[in-house]
């Protein structure tokens, strides 16, 4: 029983190996013809050009926020709309409250006694 199955197994892969052979020499054939007809090869899509190599770049520093979203914190806080400002900085950074909070209370403390919207 086992020489059967060995005898299976090794036509099995032979013609396995024969249909890659014969597929690879129509693909062989495939492109001789489009280099003898000198047509230009199909143009190959590179993908987005901000993602090299599959990496994508994290962050400067977590936290950072633009400076008009900077800017329109600090007038939120200075308006007393501190809530909102929470939202705000919590939805852009998509980050937990507790994390949004810190940099709102950092924002709207500056210590120098001068409302933001005077700045």
């Amino acid at each position: 029983m086992s020489l059967l199955f060995m005898l299976v197994a090794l036509v099995g892969a032979v013609l396995v190996l024969a249909g890659g052979s014969y597929a690879l020499r129509r693909v062989i054939a495939a492109v001789a013809a489009r280099l003898e007809a000198d047509e230009p090869p199909a143009p190959v899509d590179p993908g987005p050009a901000a993602q090299v190599g599959g990496y994508v770049p994290a962050p400067r520093v977590p936290g950072e926020l633009p400076p008009q979203l900077r800017a329109r914190v600090a007038n939120l806080v200075a308006l007393g709309r501190s809530e909102e400002a929470v939202r705000l900085v919590r939805d852009r950074l998509d980050g937990d409250e507790d994390r949004a909070r810190g940099i709102v209370a950092e924002l709207g403390g500056d210590g120098d006694g001068t409302p933001a919207l005077e700045r």
